[in-house]
């Protein structure tokens, strides 16, 4: 069985190796093994055992100082401070003036900023005054305007400083950025959108997520219309980002890591290739926008039950053909977006949303709505263009504060008497159907703004219609019309655009 840093481990805990052999055995793995992993785990291992011997210091510091791979230098900048606290102090000194990798000098910053010591925060100050005298200095010029660097403690001042490395590098992989910070220096807000364009062709923005989203401080981050394929595997716990845009990139999956952004609000992955939808979502409870429009959906962790703020959700252009069974818990959700999908019917576990007033299920395969549907009394909009509907209830008697109706491109051979009730609707489309005739009581539809007929076989229009005192737009086109009747003609001379 080949040597492995837990099989030493187990072997120590055991009593079937001494101490002495067992850190010998993990720097000879550190030293020679050629899988990163393995090496990885033993520098972990080696801290659990905690020794802070002379031995065991020099090797950690020539991984720090020395060693070719990033992570490893990290890592061992990390275990450095844990094991050895101070007297690790100069090395990280001297790495944090000639680390190259952003990521190490993030973790060198952290780890001063972890140790609570004069010699520590002296470190970090002189950083601050090096940056000081250059040209740029980005969120750390209001803190020497305030003079302010004295009285920050050295968590503080290794937050600040890992802000401004942030976004030096971001600028000079992509140039121009947009980013706001607070009073404290540190960045709250961070719009990288379409920075892949203009930078140079090499200067991938996936590169840097790792970074970006180690901003403690990060509100909201913009990183649309770039080509981010994936993101990190392992996200570190956010407490601040409420808004984060993915919308326009190459992403296929979410990891479960993106549970770590405890305190999202808007979350907008629009136009991706997003098949999987991992059910850690559900731990996003503050979640209230949830943008997944134009993706590969075929369908919805159960776990989205449990975004209980949830105020939209846009699934528009997917392939979903069903919810999860408990889709109703979504108590808070006002507008859902399930237009261009698969749905033959409307999921009867809407029925309980109550609180919904928009509502858009177009461009799918019904062929009748549900009379339950009167139940969605706060409806305001409901959008059912390009179905199949022929037959609608009997009435909409419930649906009295409807204001906007979409059936364009449907099956009606007749204007539905249901919408008799409908005396706050304000938009009427119900172009690209089979109707020949308009009733008299069109009238009833006092509060109605703008009529769309376009494409129908009506011949005449009731004089009725002229009493629709508030109509602004009254569209005819493609129908078997021919002129103006008096009524048309006195809506035209009242100012109403007729489409004829």
């Amino acid at each position: 069985m080949p040597l492995t840093p837990k099989a030493i481990y187990n072997d120590l805990k055991n009593n079937e190796l001494d101490k002495s052999s067992a850190i010998e055995l993990l720097i000879s793995l550190i030293e020679n093994a050629e899988n990163v992993k393995t090496r990885t785990e033993s520098i972990e291992i080696l801290e659990k055992v905690n020794v802070k011997d002379k031995r065991v210091f020099n090797v950690l510091e020539n991984l720090f100082i020395s060693d070719g791979n990033e992570k490893v230098r990290c890592l061992s900048s990390q275990v450095l401070k844990n094991l050895f606290l101070n007297d690790a102090i100069p090395v990280l000194k001297w790495g944090l003036q000639h680390e190259k990798s952003l990521n190490c000098i993030m973790t060198i910053i952290t780890n001063l900023g972890d140790i609570n010591s004069a010699k520590a925060k002296t470190v970090l100050i002189k950083k601050f005054q090096e940056i000081n005298k250059k040209k740029y200095k980005y969120n750390i010029k209001y803190i020497f305007e305030e003079n302010a660097v004295e009285t920050l403690s050295n968590h503080e001042l290794a937050e600040i400083l890992i802000n401004y490395y942030v976004i030096s590098s971001l600028k000079l992989k992509f140039g121009y950025i947009k980013f706001e910070h607070n009073k404290n220096g540190t960045i709250i807000s961070l719009d990288l959108s379409n920075v892949e364009f203009q930078g140079l062709g090499l200067n991938k923005l996936t590169n840097s997520l790792e970074s970006i989203l180690s901003l403690s401080f990060l509100k909201k981050l913009d990183l649309s219309n770039n080509q981010i394929k994936s993101l990190p595997e392992h996200i570190r716990e956010s407490k601040n980002l409420e808004d984060i845009d993915l919308s326009f990139n190459n992403l296929s999956r979410l990891p479960e890591s993106i549970s770590s952004m405890l305190n999202l609000k808007v979350l907008n992955l629009k136009s991706n290739h997003i098949r999987y939808i991992p059910e850690s979502i559900g731990l996003l409870t503050n979640l209230e926008y949830l943008i997944l429009r134009n993706n590969y959906l075929n369908k919805l962790p159960a776990s989205i039950s449990s975004l209980s703020k949830l105020k939209i959700l846009d699934i528009h252009h997917n392939r979903l053909h069903q919810l999860p069974h408990n889709f109703n818990s979504l108590s808070s959700l006002k507008e859902l977006e399930l237009g261009w999908n698969r749905f033959e019917a409307i999921p009867n576990n809407l029925k309980e949303l109550i609180s919904i007033e928009r509502l858009n299920i177009g461009r799918n395969h019904l062929s009748e709505l549900p009379d339950w549907i009167n139940s969605l009394n706060l409806l305001k909009e409901l959008h059912l263009y390009d179905n199949e509907i022929s037959n609608l209830p009997h009435s909409f008697k419930y649906l009295s504060n409807l204001q906007i109706l979409n059936l364009r491109n449907n099956q009606l051979n007749e204007f539905p008497i249901c919408f008799k009730s409908l005396t706050n609707l304000k938009k009427l489309n119900l172009s690209w159907n089979n109707l020949s005739l308009l009733p008299n009581w069109i009238n009833s539809l006092s509060l109605l703004e703008e009529l769309n007929l376009w494409g129908n076989k009506l011949k005449e229009i009731p004089d009725s219609i002229e009493y629709l005192q508030n109509l602004k737009v009254l569209y005819l086109n493609f129908n078997k019309i021919e002129g103006f009747s008096k009524s048309l003609q006195s809506l035209k001379d009242r100012g109403v655009a007729i489409k004829i």
